[in-house]
C-alpha cells in the first residue's frame, strides 16, 4: 500500500471520530461507531467466486455506522442505518474491499411476540472495481419464553447476489433460506446462543447451485479486569454444502461437497468517552473435493474504535 493511501485512511478516521465527538455533545439523535484497524491475513480468499489465493498479506481496515431510530416504543419499531467497510492492503491491491450497506428494520410486538423485517442493500466493491450487489429481504418472528431467559427467534430470508462483471454472472443468485435461533440470557450481561439454518442457493449455472446446513454457537461473557468490564466473545460455526451433479464438469467428474468449521474470538477493552480497543481473531478449516476451497485460514485484527 502506497503512502497516499495511508495517509488518505488515517486522516478520514480521523475526521470521522471527530466530527461523531461533536455530534455526541451536540445530543444527536443518530448512533454512531467507526473503527480503524490493521489486519493480518494468512491466505486471502474470496468466498463468493470460490478463489483461494494461497497467499497472505496485511492490510488496513476501516468500518463505520450510522443509523437512527424512527419510531421507538414497546409495540413498535422503526430504524434505518448506512454503514461502510474499507480495506487496503499492503502488497496485493486487487484483494482491497470497499462495502456500502443500507438497511431497514420494523418491529411490532403482538402478545408477546415480536414480528420483524429487515431490508438490506449491499454494493460491494473488489480491487477498486464494482464486483457484487446484494439485496435481503428478511422477515421473522421472535419471542421471550415466560422464564425470561430464553429469546426464540425464527427467521425466512431471501437473497439476491448480483455480479457486476460479465465473467462472473453465471454465479448471479438467489437464495432462500430458513432458520431458527436460541439466544440465553444468563445473568450479569452473559449470553449464550444456539443456531440452525437451511440455505437453498440456486444459480445461472446450475454448477454453482447448492444446497446446505450451517449450525452456529457463540458466547458472550464480561470478565473485569484492568479495573474496567471488558467483553469476551466466542463462537463456533459449522457449514455444510452438496452442490448439484452439475458441479461434475469442474470437479474432475466428481459430485463437489464442502464442510467448513470456523472458530472466533474477540476481546473488547473500553478505554474512555466511548473509545475501546478490540482485538480479533478467526481461524477457517475450509474441507473440499473441490482443490481450489480446500484451505486453512487465520485473520488477526488489531482496531480503536469509538461509539456512541
Amino acid at each position: 500500500m502506497n503512502n497516499y493511501y495511508r495517509v488518505l485512511l488515517m486522516v478520514s478516521t480521523a475526521a470521522t471520530i471527530c466530527a461523531m465527538s461533536n455530534a455526541q455533545e451536540a445530543d444527536n439523535p443518530f448512533t454512531l461507531s467507526a473503527s480503524a484497524g490493521y489486519e493480518f491475513d494468512s491466505n486471502l480468499t474470496i468466498d463468493a467466486i470460490d478463489s483461494n489465493n494461497n497467499v497472505g498479506d496485511q492490510a488496513i481496515v476501516f468500518d463505520a455506522a450510522a443509523g437512527i431510530e424512527i419510531i421507538d416504543s414497546d409495540e413498535m419499531g422503526l430504524s434505518a442505518g448506512y454503514d461502510f467497510y474499507i480495506s487496503k492492503h499492503d502488497e496485493f491491491d486487487n484483494f482491497d474491499m470497499s462495502i456500502h450497506g443500507f438497511n431497514i428494520d420494523g418491529r411490532y410486538t403482538v402478545r408477546g411476540a415480536d414480528l420483524g423485517l429487515t431490508i438490506m442493500y449491499n454494493t460491494i466493491g473488489l480491487g477498486g472495481d464494482s464486483f457484487m450487489d446484494l439485496t435481503t429481504i428478511r422477515p421473522n418472528v421472535g419471542y421471550l419464553m415466560p422464564s425470561n431467559k430464553i429469546y426464540l427467534l425464527g427467521a425466512y430470508e431471501y437473497q439476491k447476489h448480483t455480479f457486476k462483471q460479465n465473467a462472473l454472472v453465471a454465479r448471479d443468485a438467489s437464495r432462500n433460506s430458513v432458520s431458527a435461533k436460541a439466544i440465553f440470557i444468563l445473568g450479569g450481561g452473559k449470553t449464550a446462543t444456539a443456531g440452525y439454518e437451511w440455505t437453498d442457493h440456486n444459480t445461472q449455472d446450475p454448477g454453482y447451485s447448492y444446497t446446505g446446513s450451517t449450525f452456529d454457537f457463540s458466547a458472550k461473557l464480561p470478565i473485569q479486569m484492568f479495573d474496567r468490564e471488558t467483553t469476551v466473545r466466542a463462537g463456533y460455526k459449522y457449514q455444510s454444502r452438496g452442490y448439484q451433479m452439475a458441479s461434475r464438469r469442474y470437479n474432475d467428474g466428481v459430485i463437489r461437497d464442502d464442510n467448513r468449521h470456523t472458530l472466533s474470538t474477540s476481546w473488547q477493552v473500553p478505554i474512555a468517552n466511548g473509545f475501546f480497543g478490540e482485538v480479533d481473531f478467526e481461524y477457517i478449516s475450509s474441507s473440499s473435493n473441490y482443490e481450489p476451497v480446500d484451505y486453512d485460514e487465520t485473520i488477526t485484527t488489531f482496531k480503536i474504535g469509538w461509539e456512541f
